[in-house]
Parts: C-alpha cells; structure tokens; sequence
C-alpha cells in the first residue's frame, strides 16, 4: 500500500471512531435514559467518555490529514465511486429504519422499533465493509445483530429497549477504540 492510501487509511479509521463515539453516545446515552440510570456519577463519567472517544477521534482524523498532506495524494474514480455507494447504503438504512419504526407503531410496539432499528443499524455495516474493504466491518455488523437477536429473544418491553440500547452502544464505542488502535498502527507503519 502506498503512503497516500496508508495516509487515507488513517483517516478512514478515525472517521470510523467518530461515527462509532457520536452514535454509541447516542444508544448509550438512551439506554441509561431509558433506564434511569443518570445520576451524579454515570452522568459526567458518560459525558467525559463520550467526550473523550470524540476528541481521539478527532486527532486521529487530523493525524491522518497532515499524513497526506507529506504524501503525493492520489485522486481516483474509485473515491467517488465508494461515495456513492455508501451514500446509497445509508439512505436504504434510513429506510428500513423509517419502516421498521412504522410496523412497531402499527403492531403497538414500540420496544420492538428500538431493537430492530439497532438490528438495520448492524446490518448495513455488511455491505459497507465490502464497500470500503474493511473486513473489521462486518465483525461489528454482525455483533450488534447477534446482540439485537438475543435480546429480542430474552426481553419484552422497557427491558428489551434497554438491552438493545446499551449493548449497541458499548458494541460502537468498542468499535470506536478498536478503530483507533488501527489508525495508530497504520500511522506508526507510515511514520517508520
């Protein structure tokens, strides 16, 4: 791989993180609410975590950024390419989420929006994996479905929410830390 990919790579991998840090914040965060589980203490510990995750990721995404800067960048069709598809992915999962969301209302229940969403949600990280060759991808993909399954399985109601909540949202900042190690590897190999 060349150091403008690897330089790509970096930057690949902390937009990864931050997608991971934001939208684990926001599963996490409504489980705990769902929970009421915000106190004086999971409070300003989940917000400095949050905080935390966004601003590595943020550092990565910057390291990355003044890696190409070193690196004679190579602009191909292939980005636009992959923009495209990705575009398309998101708004299918946008989609089926919106329906899935539709059938719960219409079944009376809601418990069973929060846990499909978060089931499409692991789901489109399958083709998105192919999408940017990032085989990482699919482990997370298909640890948030088996997650959202077993809890459908072994939850009703408010306990299903939670479940599904908090265990999407621990899945994507662990994925957000995995995303660093990457982008710290790949940096290091580029650095050497």
């Amino acid at each position: 791989m060349d150091s403008s990919s690897q330089a790509e790579a970096v930057i690949g991998a902390g937009r990864s993180a931050l997608i991971g840090a934001m939208f684990g914040a926001g599963w996490l965060g409504w489980g705990l609410g769902s929970a009421k589980a915000f106190n004086g203490f999971t409070a300003p510990t989940f917000g400095f975590m949050a905080l935390l995750l966004i601003t590595g990721s943020i550092y990565f995404i910057r390291k990355g950024r003044l890696l190409r800067k070193k690196c004679t960048a190579v602009i191909d069709s292939a980005r636009q390419n992959v923009r495209k598809w990705f575009l398309f992915i998101v708004l299918m999962e946008a989609l089926a989420i919106a329906l899935v969301s539709i059938l719960a209302h219409r079944l009376h229940r809601a418990d069973l929006a929060t846990n499909w969403c978060a089931m499409i949600v692991g789901l489109h990280f399958l083709p998105l994996a192919r999408i940017f060759r990032a085989p990482h991808l699919i482990v997370r993909g298909i640890s948030i479905t088996v997650w959202c399954v077993f809890c459908w399985a072994f939850f009703r109601s408010n306990a299903l929410v939670i479940s599904t909540s908090l265990g999407t949202g621990i899945l994507l900042w662990g994925s957000c830390v995995f995303s660093w190690f990457r982008a710290r590897k790949i940096a290091q190999s580029l650095c050497a």
